[in-house]
């Protein structure tokens, strides 16, 4: 229903703007909430429109506003001028390629049958949307966009001179608009998506870019505060990026959340084992439900900052997701000890199970990391390898997986690049001969007598 609302206010809107026949908005009426069902709603249905409504909520937005502006610069300058690169380039950015394509192919039909099917104006704003869906597929600095604009300007004056060659006609000044309406449209999209990033919290990988740099105020009180949660979260975001790459997951959004997934440690870093450096360990004098207690309150001070600080809601999720509905068996058995009769779910994280991939692979390399500190003495890649996959293959028969979308396909393909990476951490260094290391101490150094 929010579908057919939003492209009937759209053309509602759009005939007060620029009023047509009766006749012509009740075809478009029609059309548009057909339109919508055929290349929008499909795009809406996915997983991550459900994960938050600010999703839908942003992607609504920018849908009507591009209608509504795409229309108007038509109708002011032509269809050079058309602002279907603009928006199409915002929604990939912010979503992903078939959104973008959906959307574009929406606005270009709509634009034809507003503006008395006029083919050109389909044609070009099609043109447009597969250009954006080509050159802005992957995107990690600014300087990828202004090169996606370059090539829409030498796409759309090559168009403009052969619609000059078909029909004979060229608008004033065509040619020149036509050229610099993707470099404005590049500036105008550089210019507005951090507002838009900060205001919905859904985040372009440019954003997500900024967000990793580990001058980042929150990361550096991390690494004060908390220094081998810190140690141990970069660590995870290695694993992270390395195993979202195998798979084709979001290897930027994964290496990013794993920065942030153990924020809410910075609040009792020293109920945390990776930072008890040469101090006693504090849970030992503290009964095993208060420790659980306290082992869940990272979670929720981790959420309370994410908040505070505006970070992207999908990190909000992997650090909601990235223990699952796991048992705190440590604390489990303890509490056994005193009450025999204590129920698992006393001693559960409060979850929800990941729900998209990246937030999956997270849980996996966090728990991967965690073993790998274990590791006593050298380890052959054969006994890191059963590890990991001991390690992995616990979490998936936890059914801590299952709403994740990661296959037994991608199961796999984890637990390889889990396993080279830790071995790579573990690798052999090369022995130095013991006399040049003994020549170099005492200065007996052959360049020293040249």
């Amino acid at each position: 229903m929010s579908g057919v609302f939003i492209s009937i206010l759209s053309v509602i809107l759009l005939n007060l703007l620029l009023p047509s026949s009766w006749k012509a908005f009740s075809v478009e009426l029609i059309f548009a909430a057909l339109l919508w069902y055929l290349f929008i709603q499909e795009s809406l249905e996915s997983k991550i429109f459900k994960l938050h409504k600010n999703f839908g909520m942003t992607f609504n937005i920018i849908a009507v506003v591009s209608i509504l502006t795409t229309a108007l610069s038509i109708y002011q300058f032509g269809n050079a001028f058309s602002t279907i690169y603009l928006f199409t380039s915002l929604i990939i950015l912010l979503f992903n390629e078939n959104t973008a394509k959906n959307l574009g192919f929406f606005l270009s039909i709509v634009m034809f049958i507003h503006f008395q099917e006029d083919v050109w104006i389909f044609l070009y704003g099609a043109l447009m949307t597969l250009i954006v869906v080509k050159t802005l597929k992957t995107v990690y600095r600014r300087i990828d966009v202004v090169k996606s604009a370059s090539i829409a300007a030498i796409v759309g004056v090559i168009f403009v001179l052969l619609k000059w060659i078909l029909t004979g006609t060229i608008g004033k000044f065509e040619v020149l608009l036509i050229a610099a309406n993707p470099f404005i449209s590049s500036v105008i999209v550089l210019g507005i998506l951090p507002y838009i990033e900060y205001t919905s919290r859904v985040y372009s990988n440019i954003g997500l870019m900024e967000l990793g740099n580990l001058n980042h105020p929150l990361l550096k009180l991390l690494s004060m505060r908390a220094p081998g949660t810190y140690q141990h979260s970069s660590m995870v975001a290695n694993l992270a990026e390395a195993a979202a790459e195998k798979i084709g997951a979001n290897s930027l959004l994964a290496r990013v959340s794993a920065y942030y997934h153990d924020i809410g440690k910075i609040k009792r870093p020293a109920f945390f084992v990776e930072n008890q450096f040469g101090i006693e360990n504090p849970h030992n004098n503290i009964s095993p439900y208060l420790s659980h207690l306290i082992l869940d309150e990272h979670v929720k001070y981790g959420l309370h900052l994410a908040k505070k600080n505006r970070l992207p809601i999908l990190i909000e999720h992997v650090i909601a997701e990235h223990h699952g509905t796991r048992i705190q068996k440590y604390f489990y058995e303890k509490a056994r000890e005193l009450n025999p009769s204590v129920s698992e779910d006393d001693f559960r994280y409060p979850g929800p199970k990941p729900q998209f991939k990246e937030s999956g692979i997270i849980m996996l390399a966090d728990s991967v990391e965690a073993v790998s500190r274990t590791f006593k003495g050298k380890k052959s890649p054969a006994q890191i390898q059963a590890a990991v996959e001991e390690t992995v293959m616990g979490i998936f028969t936890e059914r801590q997986l299952e709403n994740s979308g990661l296959t037994l396909e991608d199961i796999e393909l984890l637990i390889e690049e889990f396993t080279r990476v830790v071995t790579s951490f573990y690798h052999k260094r090369i022995e130095y001969p013991k006399k040049e290391e003994e020549g170099i101490i005492n200065g007996d150094n052959k360049s020293d007598k040249l």
